[in-house]
């Protein structure tokens, strides 16, 4: 039971970002994706800040709670992302900025898009895990 524990916390660490360096955050960016794509609220919950304000490429504006309900509801549904590029990370304490650009494809009101976008990350360092505070995004030429 020990040692399953204790798997199951050295694996949490790693996917949530335990520790405060630039592979961290940038391990929290893949979460972030990860659990998006997958649409599932308790990893959401994870990574996604208390306060966290997300713009889309859109200008549409979401909330945790909005976001969360938004991809459990299929009103968004991200089916892939893929990051072409992550910036390095700049880390200020218990804040780090990333920067990416990535290909996704969604299905909004039952209907496949997809898009080309470069966002701005800004994660905070919350109780042992990096989790989203800001998503700022726009659209680039595919």
């Amino acid at each position: 039971m020990n040692k399953l524990f204790g798997l199951t916390l050295v694996s949490a660490m790693f996917l949530f970002g335990a520790g405060k360096t630039a592979e961290d955050v940038k391990a929290a960016e893949k979460a972030w994706a990860e659990a998006t794509v997958k649409a599932d609220p308790a990893a959401l919950q994870k990574v996604l800040a208390d306060d966290l304000q997300y713009t889309h490429s859109t200008g549409d504006d979401d909330t945790k709670k909005m976001f969360i309900e938004n991809m459990s509801n299929g009103v968004r549904k991200y089916t892939k992302i893929t990051h072409e590029k992550i910036m390095e990370p700049r880390i200020y304490g218990d804040i780090a900025v990333i920067r990416a650009i990535a290909k996704i494809e969604t299905v909004m009101g039952g209907k496949a898009g997809g898009a080309h976008l470069k966002w701005i990350h800004v994660f905070k360092y919350n109780k042992g895990t990096w989790q989203l505070l800001e998503h700022q995004s726009l659209r680039l030429p595919n």
